[in-house]
């Protein structure tokens, strides 16, 4: 009688479970890590703010696993995703299999991006470079920092003692990335005369000599844990990590760093005339690499979310009408500004924006399928119904976080001002009390905004350990 209970429970769960994941609206993308955080805070709050039972995932594999994914062999069946993203477009020969298989296919530039270089070289804090001295010390053709062409453009480098070991270890990655794809390509274009065919693309042969590490991740901790380490990675996660990095110099002869580049609008400034004439066409010829302008940074990367024209292959329209929903939230100020200002990231230009709005229109959803609507200024009535992504809607973590979030902004401007003033101060021959006072301030205020930057960190957490337990 016992086993009998048990087994019914049992069974009755299972039931329940199934119909629950019937019930389900599920979205799941895959492909470059560069903007997995970007894309799971615009996840987590659309589910959050949905009365249906809506699940949401994207997982950072890499934007060459999740082209494959999309691509999926060209099955009749559709992707193994329901979308993909990458910081490069899908190449000619993939467009052209699909556009000659009568399978239409959409790109959306989402974001963009920097790729940087960034070092541990602990005799300088700003270490300049051209494009040239930079493929000479990716090839290996310089190995010591304090080479006579590095010195000529960082004259401290030369005035180290004998005794300082001075050798260069390049840091790359050790599987195919988007951000090896731009660097190397950018130092072929930039300076042919020292950089190869060999050397350039997404899995490159390197020299023996050179430094494998693991994504992201593992660039940071190649270039912090070794000193004269020099590699690149995307610029926010970089600067994020404090690392230092370094000034290039563009094609107008600017020495800058992404960051400074940035300030200047110079991220923007590359995007200017690269797109084809319409969503649906070949992508393939576009870069953003050693583009014109006074203050534009050399490599810069465009990512993309990759999608099929006809929608059919979901198997819940449903589904598919609420992946829609996501790819407009993408070009919606509620959703995608946080990205720019908790990430890193540069949003595109207006008519980048409007024209990956007209990429979407493209789509086309099984017929009958309810699409869904976005509430951000009350619907009396309207906004109770179904298929309404309701800004109404946050959950307490999400309400905590945006408020701690304009603390720390506040917070952050003033320590910057007092940072400025405590430079100012330090260059000084001797401090008074006064200035000690100020001194001690800012270093107060440093540590306020530390902490609350770390329960700024928490918040997420918790909204994570809520839902599973609901």
């Amino acid at each position: 009688m016992i086993g009998f209970s048990f087994s019914s429970a049992a069974l009755l769960a299972a039931l329940l479970s199934t119909s629950a994941r019937a019930d389900e609206v599920e979205v799941h993308g895959s492909g470059t890590t560069n903007p997995s955080k970007c894309y799971w805070a615009v996840m987590e709050q659309m589910m959050a703010q949905t009365k249906e039972n809506t699940h949401m995932t994207y997982r950072a594999v890499g934007s060459t696993t999740g082209y494959a994914e999309f691509i999926n062999e060209y099955s009749e069946d559709g992707p193994a995703n329901d979308f993909a993203s990458g910081d490069l477009p899908l190449n000619k020969t993939v467009y052209d299999n699909f556009d000659g298989a009568g399978v239409g296919l959409v790109h959306l530039p989402v974001l963009l991006g920097a790729v940087s270089i960034f070092h541990s070289v602990k005799q300088v804090e700003r270490l300049n470079l051209t494009p040239c001295l930079l493929a000479r010390i990716f090839s290996l053709d310089i190995t010591e920092w304090n080479h006579p062409d590095i010195v000529e453009f960082n004259s401290a480098l030369g005035e180290v003692g004998d005794d300082e070991d001075m050798t260069i270890t390049v840091a790359r990655r050790v599987r195919g990335s988007s951000s090896t794809d731009s660097t190397t390509k950018y130092l072929l274009d930039a300076c042919p005369e020292h950089w190869s065919e060999e050397l350039t693309g997404s899995k490159p042969t390197w020299p023996e000599g050179t430094v494998g590490c693991e994504g992201s991740g593992g660039m940071t901790t190649c270039i912090r844990n070794t000193p004269g380490t020099i590699g690149y990675i995307d610029a926010g996660h970089g600067i994020g990590a404090g690392l230092k990095e370094i000034e290039l110099e563009n094609l107008d002869g600017t020495l800058q760093s992404s960051a400074e580049a940035a300030a200047q609008g110079g991220i923007a400034a590359a995007e200017d005339g690269v797109l084809p004439a319409a969503p649906d066409r070949d992508f393939s010829g576009v870069s953003l690499l050693n583009r014109p302008g006074k203050y534009t940074w050399p490599i810069v990367q465009m990512t993309y979310i990759v999608v099929r024209k006809d929608l059919s292959y979901f198997e819940d329209p449903e589904s598919a009408a609420f992946m829609v929903a996501f790819l407009r939230a993408l070009f919606m100020d509620d959703y995608i500004e946080q990205c720019a200002d908790n990430y890193g990231f540069t949003l595109p230009s207006q008519s980048v924006r409007d024209f990956a709005l007209e990429g979407i229109a493209m789509l086309q959803l099984p017929e009958n399928t309810t699409q869904w609507i976005f509430e951000t200024s009350t619907l009396p009535l309207d906004g109770q119904e179904e298929h309404v992504i309701s800004s109404k809607r946050q959950r307490i973590a999400d309400a905590e976080r945006s408020s701690l979030q304009s603390s720390v902004a506040s917070l952050e401007a003033e320590n910057a001002a007092l940072r400025s003033e405590l430079n100012t101060l330090s260059s000084k021959a001797g401090m008074t009390d006064k200035e000690q006072t100020q001194l001690t301030a800012a270093l107060v205020l440093s540590c306020l905004c530390f902490i609350y930057l770390v329960i700024f960190s928490i918040f997420p957490l918790i909204g994570c350990f809520r839902k599973k337990t609901e």
